[in-house]
């Protein structure tokens, strides 16, 4: 070591490349332990108990799993509050509100008949939805954004999200039939 090899230029920091090392190391983790960094940011968000519950690590898991690689670093659970907020409670993006239950003249019909294939629906899993949502598009002659993009903003609250099917099994039959209710009732 010596002063004439210092460098006299400024350290920098490059949040991009610091963002590009965590996100890597993540995505390596096994998903017990990626649960397990998530849990902390929702207790310090009080979006679960400090201690958890019981079935707090199954459900964050599914939700990651759901996820992948959209969960970059432990913190962006965050993203995914909707999943832990009470169903009376979450709100919506008044925007896609507007453009996905507002605006299209069938959309609440529409969303009415699909909330009641779900409540029919023999089994509440991704494997299970998607051929049940694939055949009301076709019974009802729409496309299949006619009505994914509806169902995402009643439950979610939100335009963008993860799979559908996967938002719809993870949050469970009753929870989504109270959030589709909901959101009707506020497009009323």
């Amino acid at each position: 070591f010596s002063l004439e090899r210092v460098n006299k230029a400024p350290a920098s920091f490059d949040c991009e490349k610091l963002l590009a090392f965590e996100t890597r190391a993540m995505q390596k983790l096994p998903i017990k332990q990626r649960v397990a960094k998530a849990v902390p940011f929702l207790q310090r968000a009080k979006l679960i108990t400090d201690p958890p519950p019981c079935d707090t690590a199954p459900y964050v898991t599914k939700i990651l799993e759901a996820a992948g690689d959209r969960v970059k670093v432990a913190g962006d659970i965050l993203d995914f509050d909707d999943f832990f907020i009470a169903d009376d409670k979450f709100t919506f993006d008044e925007s896609a509100l507007d453009k996905r239950l507002r605006k299209p003249a069938n959309a609440r019909d529409l969303l009415t008949k699909y909330r009641d294939q779900l409540a029919s629906a023999v089994e509440f899993t991704p494997e299970s939805l998607d051929p049940l949502t694939h055949a009301f598009v076709e019974t009802n002659g729409l496309k299949i954004g006619d009505i994914v993009h509806a169902v995402r903003v009643a439950i979610t609250g939100k335009a963008v999200g993860f799979g559908l099917f996967d938002t719809l099994a993870i949050l469970g039959r009753e929870r989504c039939l109270a959030r589709i209710a909901r959101a009707l009732e506020i497009t009323a």
